[in-house]
């Protein structure tokens, strides 16, 4: 974060909690997010709940203000659950503060579930226990009810249309409106008529469920981040995109080694939903509509933000989704 806007986060804090506060660690990059810019700092002279280490989430654009009541509604409905997620300690609407809404939440300790393993100090020895970590987590997750996440939204004003099925399939139309990738159109118009009941009560649905996400210290469990995808919806939904995730994500292996990797990640994924399946039922009946929202929004976000260091804007990867999503639906789509 360049010079000016700490200055300006310094002053907006100031005026919330006080003239005499300061950086004990001025907000630093850090690593993640696609549509965010990402820093971490810490404060001196800062009430009690502020005094650890905090995440600052300053959004892509300027009319992001529902995103981040969103983002900050779905963290009060997981911490009231007590499930182990970021406690927001600022959600800011107003744009003229730093230029974009934006956020403020507590730091979890540790690194991603996925530097613990291959990152500088991570060791491959740990990739054994990454499914089941995974699988429980997940599984814990969907103990909570998708109601809590309803009521929650209704608290922070947000319409709770927002965070249910129908909402996150609209949601894709208009994102493929506004990329203009109109290719694509005939996928969300397939998901609009064949949405399905739920086959299981609806609980909360993560949406982006991967190692990236989980934060581990000392090869446990201390959080799962970015929630911006959070909806209420039935287990299979999020299980679904975890495994077009596994499945089809670009890990950048060169041509021979995707056979292997994709073998691999095959593999961890059935090791995933094995711990999964051992701690909840989950039905299977929508699986394959919810493999083809979750293949249908990579696709998007393939035309939303094109070029390198996206995982979905890749030529093989978007062949592999166009197949798969014509095998569900019978719908061929382009970007």
């Amino acid at each position: 974060m360049d010079a000016t806007l700490s200055d300006r986060l310094l002053s907006h804090l100031r005026t919330r909690l006080g003239a005499g506060l300061g950086f004990a660690e001025a907000p630093a990059p850090l690593s993640g997010g696609f549509d965010t810019t990402v820093s971490a700092f810490r404060l001196k002279g800062a009430p009690a709940d502020w005094s650890g280490g905090l995440v600052l989430r300053v959004m892509a654009f300027a009319a992001s203000a529902m995103r981040v009541r969103r983002e900050a509604a779905t963290h009060a409905a997981l911490v009231a659950a007590g499930f182990p997620a970021p406690r927001i300690l600022m959600a800011e609407t107003d744009g003229a503060v730093l230029g974009r809404p934006f956020l403020i939440m507590e730091r979890l300790p540790g690194e991603t579930m996925w530097a613990a393993i291959v990152g500088p100090q991570g060791r491959l020895a740990r990739l054994p226990a990454m499914p089941r970590q995974l699988g429980e987590v997940h599984a814990r997750l969907h103990g909570i009810p998708g109601e809590a996440l309803l009521e929650s939204a209704r608290k922070f004003e947000v319409d709770p249309e927002l965070v249910t099925l129908g909402g996150e399939v609209r949601r894709i139309r208009a994102r493929i409106e506004k990329a203009g990738v109109m290719g694509l159109l005939p996928g969300a118009s397939w998901l609009e008529r064949n949405m399905p009941p739920p086959a299981q009560p609806e609980v909360i649905c993560h949406g982006d469920f991967h190692p990236l996400n989980i934060i581990v210290q000392d090869d446990q469990v201390t959080g799962v981040i970015d929630w911006a995808q959070a909806i209420a919806a039935e287990p299979a939904f999020d299980v679904a995109a975890s495994r077009v995730l596994a499945r089809f994500a670009n890990l950048s292996a060169s041509l021979l080694m995707r056979g292997p990797v994709g073998l691999g990640r095959q593999l961890i994924f059935w090791q995933y939903e094995r711990a999964y399946r051992a701690h909840r039922r989950l039905d299977t009946r929508n699986m394959r509509y919810f493999e083809a929202v979750r293949g249908l929004s990579a696709l998007a976000f393939a035309g939303e933000r094109p070029g390198p260091g996206n995982p979905w804007d890749v030529a093989h990867v978007r062949a592999a989704l166009y197949r798969h999503f014509a095998e569900i639906t019978g719908v061929h789509v382009r970007i």
